[in-house]
């Protein structure tokens, strides 16, 4: 995938640059036709294999002295080929993050993933902080590409010392039975992680390195296979099956396991073929070597330029993937030619020592890194993006209080209760008021946020705010039993609150309790649009319960009506450059449709209401929605973040009406 020319230490292999550019116009289209064009991710695979016999091959031959000889020649050279178009990619991609991409659930892990591709550990962050390669974080990311560099990148780090124990032992064939047992135990971790933690084993180098020990068998065995493939017609064709078999394959818990194993064995055969000397002509045809030696650029470019028309105008249409396609090719022919060639062909470069190059090339990469930081702090100075505003945009703790209550700022806490986090504002300047406000829910409590610290500073109120994503709170729409991943949570919290909850405090239940319409990404729309959500006896009668819990010490209840919700995500559809994106569907609805909707869910909490007596409802809806069309962004003023959440201006809007239902049920 790197650059490497196919088999350099023992003879350049043109047919090898045909197979790369197979695999990354694979990967290219499967990006840009996902739903029509299966098999994406057996174009990496293809490419880790070609990467472990090319890499190995570039250095077979070759006499070195000692082990640090060996890897100075080996880094020294790595370097100047993957570092310099990657770190170009990542500044440039970095730069246009900040100006069209805002802050948000979809792109938190955007700064954090760019930052560690500079140092080859970006797959270790998707792998550990973000959803699948499947879901809409690593979809909307543009640096999820480079998980595949960071594998490579790793297992760089003891390729040497793999090669120097072959080159010692001369025969090698302790050195080759090494790669095979280590390639197989991969194997079987790749295996065990497929069923347990498919993450793992999709982006982490030990998983993977089965496929890159293959590419390294080849090429340590290759004089014992190599007489015995030629003339075997059949390899070829073999390979090719095995390899467009792993293309038909759906995107899906099958990769890396066992659907990795399709193309490994399918590129091993064909690369058998191509040195056997049975491989088609036209891999080695002028074309497809030229594909092939632009597919590091093309790969490092393509995934960058999708996600951001994906972030902006949109990539729904034929003209604008078109477009797409054009731009990321004219990015790779650039990148090859003033990024990627210049520092191969350099004298000066190629008359240093090794280790002088190595130094000045990780000295390089760390002040590119350094860069990168700063255009990620700039984030608020540089973008384009009207959510630059962020008092306006973002309900977040940080968001500044009135002037007159900078005094009594509260103290921000946080505990953990059975899994999840706890957020407590603890009041800096005492009131006669003093109470404790519990408040159980999702993403929806935190959208509260900043009127719930100014509760905190007036009132003199403690508030607990508890939160586990995935988990929202008497939803009613749906029940706690239906979420038994949440049990042990919903006990935890409930508890804690009957524990710590005494006469004059109050808990507050705020959530999403009709249909989503709209995500902050596409295809997650309720089509169904303007259905009224039912609540069934059952829910309602696990709500009654709960509800009698949370009551037990003493503490009233304050049960939030449903807001109003909207087609599209705020925040995506505010901008010149990304209100004709797919993703928006307007940014109002009509006060009946919305009255409508939530009819069966206002319904049951009357009925909640009524039967738990120091329990009282508070809507907001009518504060939101004062006419006859709700709109999220009246006037360009922001109301709500996304489709249902609101803002940092709409906790101003409800602050008065909610402070006074709080206090007003005490």
């Amino acid at each position: 995938m790197a650059g490497e020319r196919a088999g350099q230490g023992s003879g350049y292999i043109p047919a090898i640059d045909g197979l790369r550019a197979i695999a990354v116009t694979s990967v290219i289209l499967f990006h840009l036709w996902p739903r029509t064009l299966p098999g994406g991710f057996t174009g990496v695979d293809v490419f880790f294999v070609i990467s472990g016999f090319v890499v190995t091959g570039s250095l077979m031959g070759r006499e070195f002295a000692s082990l640090g000889q060996l890897a100075g020649y080996f880094y020294a050279r790595r370097l100047m080929r993957i570092m310099p178009a990657l770190v170009a990619m990542l500044l440039v991609t970095l730069l246009a993050t900040q100006l069209f991409i805002p802050d948000s659930w979809l792109s938190n892990s955007l700064p954090q993933v760019g930052r560690f591709a500079f140092l080859g550990l970006s797959n270790v962050v998707l792998a550990t902080d973000t959803d699948s390669y499947f879901g809409p974080q690593a979809a909307y990311n543009p640096f999820t590409h480079s998980w595949s560099l960071g594998v490579e990148e790793q297992f760089y780090l003891f390729f040497p010392f793999l090669l120097w124990w072959h080159h010692k032992l001369q025969s090698g064939a302790r050195a080759v039975r090494l790669v095979a047992i280590l390639s197989g135990l991969s194997l079987l971790l790749c295996a065990v992680l497929g069923l347990f933690a498919t993450k793992f084993a999709f982006y982490l180098i030990f998983p993977r390195f089965w496929e890159l020990g293959t590419g390294m068998l080849l090429c340590l065995t290759r004089e014992r296979w190599q007489p015995w493939a030629a003339g075997k017609n059949w390899l070829a064709p073999l390979g090719a099956l095995l390899v467009a078999a792993g293309f038909a394959l759906p995107e899906g818990p099958l990769f890396p396991f066992p659907g990795a194993l399709l193309p490994v064995a399918g590129t091993a055969l064909v690369i058998m073929a191509i040195l056997g000397g049975t491989a088609p002509r036209a891999l080695g045809s002028r074309p497809m070597v030229a594909v092939g030696l632009l597919s590091y650029s093309l790969y490092l470019w393509h995934w960058p330029v999708f996600v951001l028309f994906r972030w902006t105008v949109g990539l729904h249409a034929l003209k604008l993937q078109l477009a797409a396609l054009v731009i990321a090719v004219a990015l790779a022919i650039f990148s090859y030619f003033l990024v990627e060639k210049p520092p191969r062909a350099s004298r000066l470069l190629a008359g240093w020592p090794r280790g002088r190059v190595v130094a000045v090339a990780l000295a390089g990469v760390l002040v590119a890194m350094l860069g990168g930081q700063l255009l990620i702090a700039a984030h608020n100075r540089i973008t384009l993006s009207v959510t630059r505003d962020r008092f306006a945009w973002y309900a977040e703790p940080g968001r500044p209080l009135p002037l007159d209550l900078t005094g009594c700022v509260p103290i921000d806490g946080e505990e953990w209760v059975a899994g999840g986090k706890v957020a407590l504002w603890t009041p800096r300047c005492a009131r006669p008021e003093g109470f404790t406000l519990f408040v159980p829910a999702d993403s929806h409590g935190l959208a509260y946020t900043p009127a719930l610290r100014r509760l905190a500073a007036e009132t003199g109120a403690s508030v607990r705010l508890y939160f586990k994503p995935g988990c929202p709170y008497l939803k009613l729409i749906q029940t706690h039993a239906s979420r038994p991943k949440c049990a042990g949570w919903y006990q935890g919290v409930e508890k804690d609150i009957a524990a710590r909850s005494k006469p004059g405090d109050v808990v507050f239940l705020p959530g999403l309790r009709v249909t989503r319409l709209a995500n902050q990404f596409e295809n997650d729309r309720d089509l169904v649009g303007a259905r009224a959500d039912t609540v069934s006896d059952a829910a309602l009668a696990e709500a009654q319960g709960i509800t009698q819990q949370l009551a037990a010490g003493g503490a009233r209840l304050v049960l939030e009506a449903p807001k109003p919700t909207f087609p599209s995500p705020t925040f995506r559809c505010a901008d010149w450059f990304n209100r004709t994106n797919p993703a928006c569907h307007g940014l109002t609805i009509g006060r009946e449709t919305m009255l409508e909707r939530r009819r069966h869910v206002m319904r049951a909490m009357s009925a909640l209401v009524a039967s738990e007596k120091p329990t009282i409802l508070w809507d907001p809806l009518p504060i939101f929605c004062p006419g006859q069309t709700c709109e999220a962004l009246p006037g360009g003023r922001p109301l709500f973040f996304d489709g249902d959440h609101p803002s940092g201006l709409g906790n101003d809007l409800i602050y008065a009406d909610l402070k006074r239902t709080i206090l007003g049920v005490r």
